[in-house]
């Protein structure tokens, strides 16, 4: 993983322009998003289209999209556990965030449901498969 996000914990904003035909944009049914962690919410052309967070990772596009360009956007929020991982390996005036849940450098002597230590396993996290469109014949 890259060194300089693998430790974030915010909301992400993609954006993707793409063109359809008339008859592209008439069949277009729905996009799919592979998977998410954790939320995402999709606008299309502006259009708010909704929240994605749980399979099958999709929303309908039917009254949105149209024909010639077409913005699509991915807001993807996740949770703040690789960046408590990540201020874990810090010391405490360098951490980002500011907790009273327990963090520790190097490996986990702590009780799971009691805090994170730096040497954890990351959770995937963010937009993790491919968006597509799906056309009705």
């Amino acid at each position: 993983s890259n060194d300089g996000i693998k430790h974030f914990s915010r909301k992400a904003t993609d954006r993707k322009t793409f063109d359809l035909t008339a008859d592209e944009a008439k069949r277009a049914i729905c996009q799919q998003h592979g998977e998410v962690k954790h939320i995402a919410q999709v606008r299309l052309n502006r259009r708010d289209l909704g929240i994605v967070w749980t399979d099958p990772w999709s929303v309908v596009l039917t009254d949105a999209v149209k024909s010639g360009s077409n913005e699509l956007e991915i807001s993807v929020v996740n949770t703040w556990v690789n960046r408590l991982i990540g201020d874990a390996a810090l010391p405490k005036e360098k951490r980002i965030t500011m907790t009273n849940i327990a963090l520790q450098s190097g490996k986990r002597t702590i009780q799971d449901y009691q805090g994170f230590a730096s040497e954890d396993p990351l959770m995937r996290s963010g937009l993790l498969g491919p968006v597509r469109l799906e056309f009705q014949p």
